[in-house]
């Protein structure tokens, strides 16, 4: 090729991608095993010339107020890092400032669902510095809850009674295992009142109903494998038994990605729905506790722009 053709053809080549300018909130205490992960993670985003500024949270909001006061002028992205508590306080933090920011994760919690749902190693940070640098933005439409918002899922019942039952610093030191004994704990002296959903003109009944976002829940279980983070709708699982037997059957199909085929549990999609059940019940949200019943449960009227690993 002749060094006019080269120069050319170089004149027409599309530009580089620019570096973001990166707010990370930091929850440390979902971070305290992994510091050295985030720290790898920052000093890569600043390698790749990205402006990156970092605010750790002290208490429960604070990820939501930092979310909420960035400016769109300083930012082009929040990225949470901690575990899927963190980005739910940024979701809403985004949605309650008008949005303009994309959102980004560098997992470090007990739980990361949402670095599942994208396809994101999070024991690879030159991978989570990359996408948050450059990666490509999804849309994606969160659901809301009584007027909060959640990403991935909400449920009631069970669950939503353990993760109401968690001891924070049990939590903290065990990571997942306190889940489990919060479970059997909840499972021997609960009582597995009726939750009773309706939707689509229907009324459905269960011991424990989610409304998925994604397709994973506790884990890299799929629990509603036609759901999606950019799907407008909810894929409601309700399962119907009780006790340490419902506990066992459903704790065994989960891991082995059974439980959407047992044929007691009614699959619903819907845009909107309504749980009912004891006045009070706690609902949870992306694994905390975002609301009570009543729940009044659809898709936010807002889209969230979320970063994904590239092809």
């Amino acid at each position: 090729m002749s060094n006019d053709h080269l120069l050319q053809s170089r004149s027409h080549a599309a530009p580089a991608p620019s570096p973001r300018r990166v707010l990370v909130v930091h929850n440390p205490a979902a971070g305290r095993r992994h510091g050295r992960r985030l720290d790898q993670v920052l000093a890569r985003l600043r390698d790749l010339g990205c402006v990156v500024e970092c605010r750790a949270t002290t208490r429960r909001g604070d990820a939501e107020d930092f979310a909420r006061q960035a400016s769109r002028d300083a930012y082009d992205v929040v990225a949470a890092a901690g575990g899927d508590g963190t980005v739910n306080e940024i979701v809403n933090g985004l949605a309650a400032g008008g949005g303009g920011m994309a959102l980004a994760v560098i997992p470090l919690g007990t739980a990361n669902i949402l670095a599942l749902e994208i396809g994101l190693d999070i024991a690879d940070g030159d991978a989570v510095a990359h996408t948050i640098a450059f990666g490509p933005i999804r849309r994606v439409h969160p659901g809301v809850a009584n007027g909060r918002h959640f990403l991935l899922m909400a449920g009631a019942g069970l669950d939503a009674q353990v993760v109401a039952g968690l001891n924070p610093e049990f939590k903290r030191r065990t990571g997942r295992l306190a889940y489990v004994v919060e479970s059997v704990r909840q499972a021997l002296g609960y009582d597995f009142p009726e939750i009773r959903v309706r939707a689509n003109g229907r009324t459905y009944r269960g011991r424990m109903a989610v409304a998925c976002k994604g397709r994973y829940y506790g884990g890299p279980f799929v629990a509603a494998p036609q759901a999606g983070l950019d799907k407008p709708q909810l894929d409601v699982c309700i399962l119907p038994r009780s006790g340490m037997a419902g506990l066992m059957r459903y704790g065994l199909a989960l891991p082995l990605n059974r439980l959407s085929e047992l044929p007691e549990i009614e699959h619903v999609t819907a845009s909107t729905m309504t749980i009912l059940g004891p006045r009070g019940a706690p609902l949870q949200g992306d694994g905390d506790i975002v609301a009570r019943l009543p729940a009044e449960i659809g898709i936010a009227d807002t889209t969230v722009d979320l970063i994904v690993p590239g092809p």
